[in-house]
């Protein structure tokens, strides 16, 4: 039987993964509620979760194993884009929302219209009409993998453009704006009747996460980009064309949008990557089940229950007197309940048992010193740059979301008040209160701290990635994550 030390248990960034080892990350692919194959349909558009969900993921998966013959995928990559350029670029309509999103069309199309280029026996290669608009779009960087150049270049100069077979051949003004409107019609006319012979086209957008999470620009761009997918969705669906606009977004950003359809968008047309163990069955569950796909992948003709396997039942985490905890629970209580999260700690455990060799024969449990020792170095090296990683984005805000870690480890308390926190990060005036309570929301969306909810019957903790549709009462008393205060040596 296999060793412990010898476990796969990938890389924390599943693109990087999928970059330089793919067949082990495609054999070790785990499909949660059937997602492929309801986003390769067309079923839905919207894949929602958090930081370390695994959406991302779900887009390399989809992007390598494409046959390239009836199957074309092309993911891009949006965290360059000038969000607050994007209502700045001229369609020949009056500015408003209704332009922003004719903005988004023409990038959603203007990308889909790349990935058809790329399928060499389609009725687009033969039509000298589409080759010309196709070698302007490009010119103009609508068709480039991150389209930042043709954004900008949009909001400072004005074009006018004339559709091929429709006018004259396409010209450049300092003056007029161009009718981005036109082409965004005529894109979708073409490739709504174009003849696809049963291939699909599927472009997905990812890093979305990683822009400036409280910038109002940001915000309403992303808005814009959600309904002109939907709209998108909507023509193309009933036309049953075989292309296909993917959206990968965090769910609490989701939430946070004022989007008139967005009550559709979420039950009918996303799938909620939830990885959550809420029952007493964890064994069972579709995130120890990824665990055990990643460490059984490469091995011939052998399946792992990595867990039952090679832990113990229980772990002791107390000194004086001992106190014993079931490993499920221990290994739970350090994650937001994640693939990323709980794939990093096993493999931080994975890499003290290989130091140290404690367990020398096949299928030996792993010692209690190695568990603790790898959830000490999962806790200081990743968690908490993990937290921090979170809260980057929060516009103007860098240096103060830096503190706020700081200070929530200086407490030393594992549970605190809003105003201790507020006071110790930036004083007592209610101003500071105020803007302490915004960047505690933004510590509980990231998983840092929780809510110790207490009444005459039952005492119990709430956290964000427990359930998503909690909101932080600050009012009350506050504890920061178990992985945190490992991190950290704060007494519980």
């Amino acid at each position: 039987m296999v060793m412990y030390h010898e476990l796969y248990f990938g890389l924390a960034d599943g693109r990087r993964e999928a970059r330089q080892a793919p067949e082990r990350f495609v054999k070790s692919f785990v499909d949660i509620k059937n997602a492929v194959h309801l986003l390769k349909s067309g079923e839905k558009f919207l894949l929602l979760g958090p930081k370390g969900a695994g959406k991302s993921a779900f887009a390399a998966y989809l992007d390598k194993t494409q046959d390239m013959q009836t199957e074309f995928v092309q993911v891009r990559d949006l965290s360059t884009l000038p969000f607050d350029q994007i209502d700045k670029v001229k369609t020949g309509e009056p500015g408003g929302p209704g332009r922003v999103i004719t903005v988004w069309k023409l990038l959603l199309y203007a990308g889909i219209l790349d990935i058809v280029m790329k399928d060499q026996s389609h009725a687009f290669q033969r039509d000298p009409q589409m080759l010309k608009l196709v070698d302007e779009l490009r010119r103009l960087g609508f068709m480039a993998a991150s389209p930042k150049a043709a954004v900008l270049g949009a909001a400072k100069s004005t074009y006018k453009l004339t559709i091929p077979g429709l006018g004259n051949v396409y010209t450049r003004e300092k003056t007029e704006s161009f009718n981005l409107y036109h082409v965004v019609n005529h894109l979708e006319d073409r490739i709504l009747n174009s003849d696809s012979s049963g291939h699909v086209y599927t472009l997905i957008l990812d890093g979305l996460d990683s822009i400036y999470l409280t910038d109002p620009n940001y915000s309403s761009a992303i808005a814009s980009l959600l309904q002109a997918a939907y709209e998108i969705y909507e023509i193309l669906g009933e036309g049953e064309s075989r292309a296909r606009v993917v959206l990968l977004l965090r769910n609490d950003i989701f939430t946070r949008l004022q989007l008139p359809d967005a009550g559709k968008m979420r039950q009918d047309l996303s799938i909620d990557l939830d990885w959550r163990v809420l029952s007493r069955t964890p064994q069972q569950s579709n995130l120890f089940e990824l665990v055990n796909r990643k460490a059984s992948a490469m091995l011939e003709k052998q399946s792992l229950a990595v867990v039952q396997d090679f832990f113990p039942k229980d772990v002791q985490v107390g000194a004086r007197p001992p106190k014993w905890l079931n490993i499920y629970s221990y290994l739970l209580g350090l994650t937001r309940h994640t693939p990323r999260d709980l794939l990093r700690l096993l493999e931080y455990i994975r890499e003290v048992e290989s130091e140290q060799g404690s367990s020398k024969k096949p299928g030996a449990k792993l010692s209690n010193e190695v568990i603790r020792e790898g959830a000490l170095r999962y806790s200081s090296k990743y968690f908490v740059e993990a937290i921090e990683n979170e809260l980057v984005g929060l516009q103007g805000e860098s240096d103060l979301a830096s503190r706020a870690v700081s200070t929530l480890r200086h407490l030393r308390k594992a549970t605190f008040t809003a105003k201790q926190f507020s006071r110790d990060l930036l004083g007592s005036s209610e101003d500071d209160f105020r803007q302490a309570e915004e960047m505690l929301k933004w510590l509980f969306f990231a998983g840092a701290v929780g809510n110790v909810v207490a009444n005459k019957s039952e005492r119990y903790l709430q956290f964000y990635h427990r359930r998503d549709n909690a909101e932080v009462y600050l009012k009350g008393e506050l504890i920061l994550h178990n992985a945190l205060l490992h991190a950290w040596n704060i007494p519980r």
